[in-house]
């Protein structure tokens, strides 16, 4: 097992990555005013939830760009619908997400109802026990990461979306020093969402490593009983769970031996954290 402290910043690295993607929910709707006229304002950022078996996962998002629709124009694949949330490449360690959401874009764009946000990535590295590898990422490279949204942008409102990605179900092992990527990745709108955190401990001392689950108890934003996302204790036995719309929650954990425990009645309020305080593994 792997000991890794939570990072706090964004790592400025050279390089590149590359991602798949998977179709991920986005609900509610945006808040705050910027720009005027017909024009509203998309921000992009981005958490992760970590995997104790790796130290570090270094990706390079070339772009960012957000699908608006044109209901004047039939051929809606024209380049003229995708708008560009990023200027620049950027690199940076998921690891590092663990606890603060990074920015990865912020941009102009027409008011109208956006279908889909892609992500460009060129390259992947990991770092486990065994050394530092490069990551397969299936033909992401071309068409982009896409993540599926529902969402209309109204003229001076500002839309954050906040993307989790879960490196733990999304980064496969299929062989020695062989990695690939299926991201898997929940989103919100950030407004709407809230986050748990707390801590976990197992025979008297910090749980590092244990699987944090959030399971939907009540509310009507997900059918209940469903495991809306998960994270893993770090080694002072802190977690925080994010991307998570408002309702009651079960907080179930489960160590590396097995042994489980669950935090009952958690609810989470939108654009809040909720501390669900210390569970204590038997």
């Amino acid at each position: 097992m792997m000991n890794r402290k939570p990072l706090m910043t964004l790592r400025a690295l050279s390089g590149a990555a590359t991602l798949a993607a998977l179709p991920v929910l986005l609900a509610g709707c945006g808040g705050g005013g910027s720009g005027g006229g017909s024009t509203g304002t998309l921000r992009v950022a981005m958490v992760d939830a970590p995997d104790p078996t790796i130290t570090a996962l270094n990706v390079t998002i070339d772009r960012i760009e957000a699908h608006v629709v044109n209901p004047d124009d039939p051929n809606d694949n024209e380049p003229s619908h995708w708008r560009a949330i990023t200027a620049a490449p950027q690199t940076l360690d998921l690891l590092d997400l663990v606890d603060n959401a990074v920015t990865l874009g912020t941009a102009p764009v027409p008011a109208g109802h956006y279908t889909q946000v892609r992500l460009f990535i060129s390259s992947a590295t990991v770092t486990d026990a065994t050394g530092t590898h490069n990551v397969t990422v299936p033909s992401a490279g071309n068409t982009g990461i896409k993540v599926n949204v529902d969402h209309t942008i109204a003229p001076n409102q500002l839309v954050a979306l906040l993307l989790d990605f879960n490196v733990s179900k999304s980064l496969i092992k299929t062989g020695a020093g062989a990695y690939k990527l299926q991201p898997v990745i929940p989103a919100v709108v950030q407004i709407l969402s809230g986050t748990i955190s707390g801590t976990v401990t197992h025979g008297g001392a910090p749980l590092d490593s244990g699987d944090v689950k959030a399971v939907y108890t009540a509310g009507d934003k997900y059918p209940i009983g469903t495991v809306v996302n998960n994270t893993f204790s770090q080694d002072d036995g802190s977690f925080k769970i994010w991307a998570l719309l408002p309702g009651t929650y079960d907080v179930v954990v489960t160590a590396p031996d097995t042994h489980t425990a669950t935090k009952s009645g958690v609810v989470v309020v939108a654009d809040q954290n909720t501390n669900a305080g210390t569970i204590v593994v038997p």
